[in-house]
């Protein structure tokens, strides 16, 4: 399976390539963590600016997240 596009769009953003996301770490983001790393942050940041519509609903029904999930990393404010 190719890399989501969500994914890159995290990714691109990271400039040190080891600090960069996987799937699962994705994933784990999504189900509600109590706390969040700075990567995290910066993360969530980049999904509320940068993510597509597209991209977030074609994660969401790859990976079986629930609407729910999205919705909560969408209104967190990350800073």
């Amino acid at each position: 399976m190719s890399s989501p596009l969500l994914l890159s769009t995290i990714n691109n953003s990271i400039g040190n390539k080891k600090n960069h996301f996987t799937v699962e770490d994705l994933c784990v983001l999504f189900n509600e963590k109590s706390t969040y790393t700075d990567l995290d942050k910066y993360v969530i940041d980049t999904i509320q600016t940068e993510a597509t519509e597209d991209e977030l609903a074609n994660f969401k029904n790859t990976y079986h997240i629930p609407s729910e999930k999205i919705e909560y990393v969408l209104s967190i404010n990350p800073y």
